[in-house]
């Protein structure tokens, strides 16, 4: 393998995120402490990070994607310290972890500020701080549990403090994959017992627009959804266009990877004043919700 920069920053990215990659997989919740040890493979070996975290007291019922503060402490083995130091020139690196909540698993969203890596023969100690989200599905009861890490995202830089790179962890070849949990998950624990919750729906809100084209005689309706903690909202809007207070007509749309939808009305020409009407139903793991804009035709 050749040593040129854009090599190095692979190596980088398997190394470091190696680092991080234990403080993507298991987060302490409800005042609470977890440990865990992960094994992540590179083209040169394995890396052994470890982690250990602590997480803001859970309250008994969270929204789906609820985070909760967290704060966490991994740390980097000798052999991966020195394989970021020696083979890639790294001073320090700074990084994202993140992983999105399952309907089994929590997620974690976490930012490592520029960190001094470890010297020749030392392990590094690396801390990071964020927030573990709760799982994507309604549930009475959910235990908070992580298990292999999802994206990790590194920059590191060389003594001089000049940026080296930044690399993401798995990277798109496939070289570097995940970052797994010796253990094969990791329960989140308050003492002794196991931190659990009651998930409910997330609420939306629903951003109305109107617009109105004379000469085509169309009114559009466009309605972006969003949910408080990030789940993209699934499923259809209903528009309503209405003159005054009378309905025209009702047409549905469905929402798009962005939480967008829209709905096109033709043959509106009458003067007056209309409105659009977009009503989000709800899903499986988001509460509805609605909004509503005018135009006129004059």
């Amino acid at each position: 393998m050749s040593l040129r920069s854009k090599h190095l920053t692979l190596i980088g990215a398997a190394g470091a995120a190696a680092l991080t990659v234990g403080a993507l997989a298991s987060p302490a919740l409800a005042n609470g402490a977890a440990s865990a040890s992960y094994t992540c493979s590179t083209p040169l070996g394995d890396a052994k990070p470890s982690a250990v975290y602590d997480v803001a007291s859970a309250p008994s019922t969270l929204a789906v994607g609820q985070p909760l503060a967290t704060t966490a402490t991994f740390t980097l083995d000798a052999a991966t310290t020195g394989l970021a130091t020696g083979t890639l020139g790294w001073s320090k690196f700074k990084g994202t972890i993140t992983t999105k909540p399952t309907a089994s698993r929590a997620g974690l969203s976490l930012t490592i500020p520029k960190t001094a890596l470890g010297g020749a023969g030392e392990s590094t100690d690396a801390h990071a701080t964020g927030s573990t989200l709760a799982g994507s599905a309604v549930t009475n009861s959910f235990t908070f549990v992580l298990g292999n890490i999802g994206k990790v995202s590194l920059t590191g830089y060389d003594s001089s403090g000049k940026e080296v790179g930044t690399v993401e962890f798995p990277n798109s070849d496939g070289s570097f994959g995940a970052c797994t949990n010796d253990a094969g998950t990791a329960t989140l624990m308050d003492a002794a017992t196991p931190v659990t919750a009651k998930i409910v729906k997330d609420t939306t809100t629903t951003k109305e627009k109107a617009s109105y084209a004379a000469k085509a005689k169309t009114a559009k309706g466009t309605a972006t959804v969003k949910s408080r903690f990030g789940t993209i909202p699934t499923g259809k809007v209903s528009f309503t266009l209405k003159k005054g207070s009378q309905t025209i007509k009702t047409i549905k749309g469905s929402l798009n990877k962005k939480g967008v939808a829209t709905a096109t009305f033709k043959g509106v020409k009458a003067k007056g004043k209309y409105s659009i009407t977009g009503k989000y139903a709800g899903s499986a793991s988001l509460k509805g919700s609605s909004g509503k804009a005018s135009f006129t035709v004059s």
